[in-house]
């Protein structure tokens, strides 16, 4: 039996479905992130989880009982809320020892535990600092050794390196997978940036509009999208979804005169790329043109935006360093045939069965 156990979880704000049906398990130990655009019901969840708000429908199971109904300080969990949540008038001693005290617990450890985790959290020698006499990495590790101090299994944060710059986000992005690796904690991370999402956990439930999108490992969300939100969610640029044409179940791009997928009987496909896939050949030698619209240097990367004949969306490109290109004119495209996704037009599902069904040449690549 897993360590926390979400079982078919639905919340309601009038109309409006917040979360709809949700069901996972998160193994002890376990760095499990909860990733999605602003509105997908993230937060919610994760204050379901903590009894700040309460599941219309549904139950959770943490170590093997049912904390569906307790009240927060009855689930032995702890939260890193966004805004670090930090008592202004309280030093760092007192923002630390605050849990403790609230609830009572016995006071002979306490000197115990604040040097321990303020050592941990490299607070020692600022206990006596008021919240704004702190950086916000320094404030950022207040909030999270308050939760460490709890000595809870269970941490949940909320979107907790938001407020960071970007260079600090990174730093503290590994001193937080640092930290739960060492105390073995299981943790459920809320955040909107795949990027935290992917160097950091464990598996991935990417959530959308209140559902379950896609559940895995990184690996699996990027190399394995079941969606085309979720091709499209994990990646830098988005993945190239491109439409193709229908003619006596041949699935055209473009103007290729070879089609990507034959005796298929799906009507409506896309195909879909990856940036980092595609590449540039000469356009006298190439069965696939494109014209240049745009480029944005990335220091280890150009990004190149690019038409295809016949097609309203743009293709985008990603080439290794610098590279200068002149507008309206044409490059050639090729990708390796193992490195294409099709998906149903109409549901935005993965299509397996079409995929089987893919044309694929004696050569290497596609095009």
């Amino acid at each position: 039996m897993s360590h926390l156990s979400l079982h078919h979880i639905t919340k309601a704000w009038g109309d409006k479905i917040a979360l709809n049906d949700i069901t996972f398990d998160a193994a002890e130990g376990s760095f499990v992130a909860l990733l999605g655009p602003s509105g997908c019901g993230k937060s919610t969840l994760l204050s379901t989880i903590a009894g700040l708000e309460t599941a219309d429908r549904g139950e959770i199971h943490f170590r093997h009982s049912d904390i569906t109904h307790l009240p927060p300080s009855q689930r032995k969990l702890s939260m890193v809320f966004q805004s670090y949540a930090l008592f202004p008038h309280l030093n760092v001693r007192e923002n630390l020892l605050f849990g403790l005290k609230a609830r009572s617990e016995d006071k002979q450890t306490f000197a115990a535990r604040l040097e321990d985790v303020s050592k941990l959290m490299e607070l020692d020698k600022l206990l006596d600092r008021l919240p704004s006499q702190l950086s916000g990495g320094q404030q950022q590790r207040v909030a999270l050794g308050r939760a460490v101090i709890a000595n809870n299994n269970l941490c949940l944060m909320d979107e907790p390196l938001s407020n960071l710059d970007a260079k600090l986000r990174q730093s503290m992005r590994r001193e937080i997978r640092a930290l739960q690796k060492k105390l073995g904690l299981t943790m459920l991370y809320v955040t909107h940036d795949q990027t935290e999402a992917m160097s950091m956990a464990d598996s991935i439930i990417l959530m959308n509009d209140g559902h379950i999108e896609q559940q895995g490992t990184p690996n699996d969300l990027y190399n394995n999208p079941a969606t085309v939100f979720a091709a499209q969610f994990i990646g830098a640029p988005p993945m190239n979804i491109l439409p193709l044409h229908n003619k006596d179940n041949r699935h055209y791009l473009s103007h290729l005169q070879a089609p990507v997928v034959e005796q298929c009987e799906e009507i409506a496909l896309s195909l879909g790329l990856r940036a980092e896939d595609i590449q540039l050949i000469s356009p006298e030698h190439a069965a696939l043109k494109a014209r240049v619209i745009s480029y944005e240097y990335m220091g280890a990367d150009t990004l190149l935006v690019c038409q295809l004949a016949g097609l309203a969306d743009a293709i985008t490109v990603k080439v290794p360093g610098m590279q200068h290109f002149v507008e309206d004119s044409q490059v050639g495209l090729q990708w390796s045939a193992a490195r294409q996704y099709l998906f149903s037009t109409t549901t935005g599902k993965r299509c397996a069965s079409a995929e089987q069904q893919m044309f694929v040449s004696q050569k290497k690549y596609a095009v």
